[in-house]
């Protein structure tokens, strides 16, 4: 967006707020206005809620006892680890990916597809773009695109925002190119490093229609530790079979597809 186009924007808003504070008094309208932004910064940090593109939260339409594994931030050595376990357990997972990680491991990557799992789209960098303006979301998506085409990958029309923060550029920006959204309903905060068993402890919470967030990669750091959470996954993977539970990728999802 161009700066006198923000600067227009701006001075609209400014005005009118001065105009409304006039006639109305202030402390109304401030208490309007700052209910107005702590929805709205709700709204950029809760990955479920969207409102301007397609989006799933979940996988129950696929099955009473459907759920989901998915990994961000990759791909990275771990990955590697990670899909030797899913291929030992005969299960299949989503993936999504950074492009900088692409870059530094091409060969991985093109082993999530051959495997048969789900590669998302992620982001170029693992930056938060709740605060970014349209111009910058679409070179963001632009590079990370250019990466996959130099590869000749196909990916899944998914995209999964870094930390699931957006603001409505990114929605339209996902709607223009035909993506879905994609949240989760468990996070088990595995990036922290929390310890194997804790990690488990909080995966096995899982519900039958829920989408559990793993990481495989750190940001786009270059040697991220994921150890924890390779060897986590097994036993995650054993306690949720023996609830029941079946595994799916979010590209067998309906809204998920083209």
């Amino acid at each position: 967006m161009p700066r006198t186009v923000k600067l227009k924007i701006l001075a609209i808003t400014l005005l009118s707020v001065g105009i409304l504070i006039v006639l109305y008094g202030i402390h109304l309208w401030l208490g309007l206005l700052g209910s107005i932004f702590g929805l709205y910064y709700l709204y950029t940090i809760l990955p479920s809620w969207n409102l301007f593109a397609k989006s799933i939260t979940n996988v129950r339409s696929l099955g009473p006892n459907k759920v989901a594994v998915t990994f961000d931030d990759g791909p990275s050595l771990w990955t590697a680890k990670i899909l030797d376990v899913l291929k030992t357990e005969d299960i299949k997972a989503s993936f999504f990916v950074l492009g900088k990680n692409i870059e530094r491991y091409p060969e991985i990557t093109r082993r999530i597809l051959s495997e048969g799992h789900c590669l998302g789209h992620h982001a170029y960098r693992h930056q938060k773009l709740r605060w970014r303006w349209l111009s910058q979301i679409r070179k963001e998506y632009d590079e990370l695109t250019k990466v996959m085409a130099s590869l000749q990958l196909k990916p899944d029309p998914l995209i999964r925002f870094p930390h699931g923060f957006k603001n409505p550029f990114c929605e339209w920006e996902a709607r223009r190119r035909g993506w879905t959204i994609c949240a989760w309903g468990r996070g088990v905060w595995d990036s922290r490093r929390p310890g194997v068993d804790v990690i488990v402890e909080r995966s096995l919470k899982l519900k039958p229609g829920e989408i559990l967030l793993l990481h495989d990669g750190d940001g786009d750091k270059e040697n991220p530790d994921r150890e924890q959470t390779y060897l986590a996954l097994e036993k995650i993977i054993k306690g949720l079979k023996a609830r029941g539970l079946e595994f799916v990728s979010l590209g067998e999802m309906p809204r998920c597809r083209n």
